[in-house]
């Protein structure tokens, strides 16, 4: 469906290699061969490559257990923002969105706004 609104979608893009600049978090991925899920030309905003990557989890399992679901889904996309956000804005210059999906089928926020987009 993305590539019915959207030009140049690619799918496990490599991210632009770093060239000495320091990352806002210790947990950014750093690899000059970093990839994230799928790409596509003006998503969010006309002429900007958008990023998105993808995390599939299971709220019944252990480490979730504790929270709320509500709370999983954001942990998760605060996680992925973590890694590849502050990377793609600054050195990508595009816009990041990290989807995030339960193993039932559940959506976090971010995930929900991107499909409502892609349906507009």
């Amino acid at each position: 469906m993305l590539r019915e609104v959207c030009r140049d979608v690619s799918t496990e893009p490599t991210l632009i290699p770093l060239n000495g600049e320091h990352m806002q978090y210790m947990t950014a991925n750093t690899d000059n061969e970093a990839r994230v899920d799928v790409s596509a030309r003006g998503f969010w905003t006309r002429g900007q490559r958008a990023f998105m990557d993808i995390i599939i989890f299971d709220p019944m399992a252990a480490c979730h257990r504790t929270i709320t679901l509500e709370a999983a889904h954001h942990k998760n996309e605060r996680d992925k923002i973590r890694s590849y956000g502050d990377r793609i804005r600054n050195v990508d210059h595009g816009s990041f969105t990290p989807l995030v999906f339960t193993t039932s089928g559940g959506m976090g926020p971010k995930a929900k706004c991107f499909y409502s987009r892609l349906a507009m």
